[in-house]
């Protein structure tokens, strides 16, 4: 309980936040998050939970975008709730797409609902996909719906199972450009490893590399979930991990996908367990990029909370993510560009491997001057060492539980697993 407090009194308010997505409202300005039906001040949700800030940092919960399940995905799927919400500006209007289904089941679709404004009120307008175990081999949820440069609408989806699929789009409509089409199989797992536990992906085109990444999620939610991805020139793949592997070479296990976040704790601090389902958020013409997903605290598991950090590109081309929660520092475009002079100190560092092995507990590294010479000062708070192979970047953060500033670190050694941590 002293967990639950402590995430209580950094004001967040994102408890009970699970699979969220982020948008930014045209007219106002505000940040709206969009997260799957769960339990909020003890009572369970239904019709996808919203909620607001001015900041991306502070929440207030509204309420539900629906009063229960629509009547149309109810009758293919009999869900009592909502998961894993979509939401797109496209047209004039704010589109969602989210997913009706039962735990363990492929009897499940994702429906099409508009509004004018994020708070709704919400119309449903169709079925977008339904699969169950007569017509497909896949599962029809956990939506996301991305344009690539030719201005081609994509609905990326699927969750264990078949894997994941990409199914082209009417931007008009916002349904299949085919009728009844499913799409194409981008990414899997092998059935052995959890029913082929793959899901939560996000596909997210970055302008400056000119690669499309793929998020996608691994492994069990309450324990060893984590965030991989895997990048392509084309929307339609091959998507190919750091090592060249390919998403859909299913016998490679846990070898595939270069993973960016998994559970960890820093001393003294919150055990963050099962972080994933992650979305992807960039500010509307900026270069300010974020990554919103769930996760868990070793004391509850059953209590899910959305967590939104910056994601980083390194001079590699791969992403990294921060180490804590976004806070007012970090999005300070002003804050203080770090020099060589900010490196050599104590560093409480967390490196995950690229397997599934769980919790990772920081460890302390020390830098040393003369460890500068291997060091080349790349600008923007980019470095890299000649020595180990890593590229990395560093900026000013926030403690939250320190409630003070602090040098952060982000990066990813010369055979792709990624570390991040904070200067002590």
């Amino acid at each position: 309980m002293e967990e639950l407090e402590a995430i209580r009194s950094y004001g967040w308010n994102t408890l009970g936040g699970h699979d969220p997505t982020m948008i930014k409202d045209r007219k106002s300005g505000d940040y709206y998050l969009f997260s799957t039906d769960s339990v909020v001040d003890g009572v369970y949700t239904s019709g996808i939970q919203i909620r607001k800030s001015a900041d991306k940092i502070h929440w207030e919960y509204l309420g539900t975008a629906f009063d229960g399940v629509p009547e149309e995905a109810f009758a293919w799927t009999k869900a009592e709730g909502l998961w894993a919400p979509e939401i797109i500006h496209h047209g004039g209007q704010y589109r969602m797409y989210y997913s009706a289904s039962s735990f363990g089941s492929t009897t499940s679709c994702i429906g099409l609902a508009v509004a004018a404004e994020p708070e709704g009120p919400w119309e449903h307008q169709g079925i977008v996909v339904r699969t169950n175990s007569e017509i497909a081999t896949h599962n029809a949820i956990d939506a996301n719906v991305v344009c690539d440069k030719t201005g081609n609408m994509w609905l990326c989806y699927g969750s264990f199972f078949g894997g994941i699929y990409l199914l082209q789009l009417d931007p008009e409509s916002g349904l299949p450009l085919v009728a009844g089409d499913f799409g194409s199989c981008i990414a899997k797992r092998d059935r052995s490893i959890l029913d082929g536990a793959i899901e939560g992906a996000f596909i997210f085109h970055h302008e400056e590399s000119d690669y499309y990444y793929l998020f996608t999620s691994y492994d069990s939610l309450f324990d060893t979930y984590n965030v991989r991805v895997a990048r392509s020139k084309s929307i339609q793949g091959p998507y190919l991990d750091y090592a060249g592997n390919g998403m859909l070479q299913s016998e490679l296990h846990d070898e595939v996908g270069t993973k960016v976040l998994g559970s960890y704790q820093f001393e003294e601090d919150i055990a963050w367990m099962a972080p994933g389902h992650n979305s992807i958020f960039q500010e509307p013409g900026g270069s300010d990029v974020y990554m919103i997903h769930h996760v868990r605290i070793a004391t509850d598991l059953d209590k899910p909370l959305a967590f939104i950090r910056r994601l980083h590109w390194l001079k590699n081309g791969w992403p990294v993510v921060s180490p804590e929660y976004v806070s007012e520092t970090e999005q300070d475009t002003e804050a203080e560009t770090p020099q060589m002079d900010v490196l050599p100190g104590e560093w409480h560092l967390v490196r995950f491997a690229q397997d599934n092995s769980g919790l990772v507990k920081a460890e302390y590294e020390t830098l040393l001057e003369q460890q500068l010479t291997e060091i080349e000062n790349h600008g923007d708070g980019n470095f890299y060492d000649n020595l180990t192979g890593s590229h990395f970047r560093i900026w000013k953060g926030c403690n939250w539980r320190l409630s003070a500033p602090e040098w952060q670190i982000a990066g990813m050694d010369a055979e792709g697993n990624a570390f991040f941590g904070k200067k002590v």
